[in-house]
């Protein structure tokens, strides 16, 4: 049976990045070579599907290292609904901020998980706090002199035991910032660096853990602050988890409604499954820069993956998916 091409679509437009996040599979191992993905190279890419809803820009790297980025977004408004990217805003200059507005990106996610300068350091491992807050400052103020809505802009937080004593202090800084979307995300763990077990929350909540959580979403109210947690759920929902699921991925509907590829232009089944695959060279799918797409999305490799998905042993990415970090 052939399968429909997916409407969304995850391009790593550079896996290169400046930031040497202590919980990134990135800081520790080098998946791929470096590359960033070209103008001429994503038109080829998406050119291959007659709809796209949503493309997402980020992967393991920073959007805005890539030179031709604003080029990127401002060809892929006119296919796609919806674009976006993640960015850890260190390189997010004035005048990159005013094209960021220019290009027409929809969402800009803040990666910054910390809200001092000691804790982003430890977590980040670069000495960039405040850089980051200047700059995302000046973005929202460039936008609302230019009476503009987008991007729009949020700070994302990926929780864990060496930071959610700053989640309230977190939410705090996105008021002053006059950013009104926080995101709260799970960590993704491979025993790589703070990326433990130990240092996980999802399904391990003490009860003062899960008082941090409530008194967040209290402030954030009262502040006028949206708090959230990738999934459409809320962070206290998505971090208590539910543990007993003896198939905990098979709620996932990647497989079928979304492809990732490198900036290499290798083709993966999620943007979760390389930081957790065990065998990076058995994930690949194909290679979406020498391949027609619809070859690999209807090719052997992937139809096999399908089929081990639904079985009660799933592909190596997927076997912990939902239940030791997300779906």
């Amino acid at each position: 049976m052939v399968a429909t091409l997916p409407r969304s679509l995850y391009l790593e437009t550079t896996n290169r990045c400046d930031s040497k996040c202590q919980t990134c599979i990135r800081t520790f191992r080098s998946l791929e070579p470096p590359a960033d993905l070209t103008l001429e190279q994503v038109k080829a890419i998406t050119e291959q599907f007659s709809v796209l809803e949503r493309v997402v820009l980020h992967g393991i790297g920073e959007p805005l290292l890539n030179r031709e980025i604003f080029e990127i977004v401002a060809y892929l408004k006119t296919r796609a609904a919806t674009v976006l990217f993640n960015s850890d805003a260190i390189s997010l200059t004035a005048p990159r901020a005013r094209r960021l507005i220019q290009s027409g990106l929809d969402e800009y996610r803040v990666s910054l998980d910390a809200a001092t300068r000691q804790t982003y350091r430890r977590l980040r491992g670069v000495d960039q706090f405040d850089r980051v807050v200047a700059n995302v400052r000046r973005l929202v103020q460039l936008e609302r002199g230019r009476s503009r809505s987008a991007p729009r802009v949020s700070l994302w937080f990926t929780a864990s035991r060496a930071n959610l004593d700053e989640l309230l202090a977190f939410v705090r800084l996105a008021a002053d910032l006059g950013v009104d979307e926080v995101y709260v995300q799970r960590l993704v763990f491979n025993g790589l660096g703070l990326a433990t077990a130990e240092n996980a929350l999802h399904g391990r909540l003490q009860r003062q853990e899960q008082d941090v959580l409530d008194q967040a979403q209290e402030l954030a109210r009262g502040l006028g602050v949206a708090l959230r947690a990738s999934g459409l759920t809320t962070p206290l929902a998505s971090l208590k988890g539910e543990m007993s699921s003896p198939r905990p991925w098979a709620g996932c509907q990647r497989p079928w409604t979304l492809s990732y590829v490198t900036a290499n232009g290798h083709v993966l089944p999620c943007c979760i499954s390389p930081w957790v695959a065990r065998d990076y060279q058995a994930l690949i799918l194909g290679n979406a820069l020498a391949e027609p797409f619809a070859d690999i999305w209807n090719g052997e490799r992937y139809r096999r993956f399908r089929i081990d998905f639904e079985s009660e042993s799933p592909p190596d990415p997927c076997r912990g998916c939902g239940l030791l970090w997300s779906i």
